[in-house]
């Protein structure tokens, strides 16, 4: 008694498998879409008076911690002496209503551009694009 071989062959099968693979694979994210942070009006414009001494030397990039801007601890040291040995504060927000970032880390270049900009006057909400060196009001 001959058999015949089953339809779905191991070929077939690799075919098949790299097409679901491919349909299931996430898609990139569009390249026009330009990262920015998100800040308060009052947020951006210390960060803007304070860009000559939270500029970092060379290449390196500075975290600085929004409700610190402007005080001692934000001048000077590393994020990790910010860290506290504690739970995150975990809490449920509105995804619709866009809130301030409350961290940014910017290299010098970024605080060269905002030394430079022009603040909207009226907005409560700004958008900074670093890459662009542009903000939008929100």
């Amino acid at each position: 008694m001959m058999t015949r071989p089953h339809p779905f062959t191991p070929a077939l099968g690799c075919v098949l498998t790299l097409a679901v693979l491919g349909l299931a694979a996430p898609r990139p994210v569009a390249a026009d879409e330009a990262l920015y942070y998100l800040l308060s009006a009052q947020d951006i414009g210390c960060l803007q008076a304070h860009a000559e001494e939270y500029a970092p030397k060379g290449g390196q990039t500075r975290f600085i911690t929004l409700a610190e801007c402007g005080g001692a601890q934000a001048t000077g040291g590393s994020l990790l002496d910010q860290v506290l040995n504690s739970a995150p504060d975990i809490t449920a927000s509105d995804a619709s209503a866009e809130a301030p970032d409350t961290v940014v880390a910017l290299t010098a270049a970024d605080f060269d551009c905002l030394a430079r900009l022009e603040l909207p006057q009226e907005a409560a909400l700004v958008a900074f694009y670093p890459e662009s060196c542009d903000v939008e009001p929100r």
